[in-house]
């Protein structure tokens, strides 16, 4: 790890942490980059709880931080990504280090995937408005170092918030974190992340998790292990780049140079139906974001048997001659081939 980090990026940056961290990290000489990502707009509720003002009630989140951030530091290069952590394309994630201002335990579980296929330290809070509690992680990806998942048990899975292409819900459960609570985490956080640029090899949190019981004034460090029966398999990858333009290049000629093709965390769907109005969309595409119904609005579902993991000449049947951009694949992404990892890389 070089002692100066250029780039980071903070998921769930508009939120109740993450609105407070980033003027922090603006205010960081050694950072020179910064990627939001957040897909919400803030509402009146949000004044009372993250660090905002009235007029940014109705803005992108991403949007009302990086002209916050422009303005505490002209200089720095924002990019603000209006999206699900789970549907930016994991090449565009690519980075120093990432951190985790998200209230979605699946969307923790997602990023933690990511750093470790991208060989990425990331570092994780959390806040428990009830309590008065305050969580920070930090893990250098490593098949021998601790994950987020090496600590969790049966419980953990259990509560872990599903979607599903059937359509079934979405459970959420609110931090109910006050604005203090969430600047103490975000302080905190910053904190760690500026010991991350002084150390050359590693933040001195990795491995293990530090807990602050703002209520009774009690600070908590525990040390993490890896868990030799961790759910997830650690594993990094090797990524070449792979010049395209997915505007122009068919999925036959894909599947002809690369023989396969995945997305991990995505699947793709040949038909689409509405359950409030029965809209029916068909052809092949990568279902990410989970697609609304054009007519209604409401979140388009398939059958079971309608997605598909990976393509290939037989299941790509009758749509190799639409392009990777018709299908939904954009430059950033990373596809799996086999065992080979290829990220789109738009030719000039």
């Amino acid at each position: 790890m070089p002692a100066k980090t250029l780039h980071i990026v903070v998921a769930g940056a508009g939120g109740n942490t993450g609105s407070h961290l980033l003027p922090h990290l603006a205010r960081m000489a050694s950072i020179e980059k910064l990627t939001l990502v957040d897909p919400d707009t803030y509402e009146p509720a949000n004044l009372v709880v993250q660090n905002i003002q009235t007029d940014d009630i109705g803005r992108a989140k991403v949007e009302a931080q990086a002209h916050k951030l422009r303005r505490i530091n002209p200089a720095l290069e924002v990019i603000a990504l209006r999206q699900r952590v789970e549907d930016v394309p994991r090449g565009l994630l690519d980075s120093d280090l990432m951190l985790s201002c998200l209230d979605s335990k699946a969307a923790r579980q997602h990023l933690n995937e990511i750093a470790w296929r991208l060989n990425i330290p990331w570092i994780d809070c959390g806040v428990l408005g009830s309590q008065n509690l305050v969580r920070v992680n930090a893990c250098v990806p490593s098949q021998d170092s601790p994950c987020l998942e090496c600590g969790w048990g049966h419980d953990e899975y259990a509560t872990l918030e599903q979607e599903y292409l059937c359509g079934a819900g979405v459970a959420t459960f609110p931090t109910m974190a006050s604005s203090a609570l969430g600047s103490l985490a975000g302080s905190l956080m910053a904190i760690e992340v500026a010991k991350f640029l002084r150390d050359e090899s590693t933040s001195p949190l990795a491995g293990r998790q530090l807990v602050l019981d703002a209520e009774h004034h009690i600070l908590q460090v525990t040390a993490l292990r890896r868990n030799p029966w961790c759910r997830f398999d650690h594993r990094g990858w090797m990524i070449t780049p792979w010049n395209c333009r997915p505007e122009a290049t068919t999925l036959s000629q894909a599947l002809d140079e690369l023989g396969s093709l995945r997305v991990e965390g995505h699947r793709f769907v040949t038909e689409l139906l509405c359950p409030g109005c029965s809209h029916r969309l068909e052809g092949l595409r990568l279902n990410r974001p989970l697609a609304r119904c054009p007519q209604c609005n409401r979140r388009m579902v398939t059958a079971g048997f309608g997605a598909i993991e990976r393509l290939d000449s037989t299941t790509a049947n009758g749509s190799s001659k639409l392009t990777l951009a018709q299908i939904g694949l954009q430059p950033g992404d990373i596809v799996c081939a086999g065992a080979r990892h290829r990220r789109i890389v738009e030719a000039a």
